[in-house]
């Protein structure tokens, strides 16, 4: 389980990221290579989640936040929160802020 009160930060350079359609794409980085195994397709749920991570919300606030854009039980809004944050953390998109 997420740390409710840890603060993380997009790491800009560790991916590119493309809209296509509805979808926003998240092609990580190695060295300066594209990893193409790696790639993250995200929804608007996921994308909003994305968005949201500015180095100054908690993950708490961003439950918050998202509960108030969507109409979505917030069960259901922490169990896809902490799988995006995982999947982030693995493909080295996100990073934890010591605060």
């Amino acid at each position: 389980m997420l740390d409710r009160n840890a603060i993380y930060c997009i790491k800009s350079d560790s991916f590119v990221a493309r809209k296509l359609d509805d979808e926003l794409i998240l092609v990580p980085l190695v060295g300066s290579v594209a990893d193409m195994t790696g790639i993250l397709s995200l929804n608007n749920v996921s994308a909003s989640i994305f968005d949201a991570i500015d180095g100054k919300n908690s993950i708490n606030d961003i439950i918050l936040q998202l509960l108030d854009e969507y109409d979505v039980h917030c069960e259901v809004l922490e169990n896809d929160i902490e799988h995006f944050f995982k999947q982030a953390q693995e493909k080295n998109i996100i990073e934890k802020i010591d605060n």
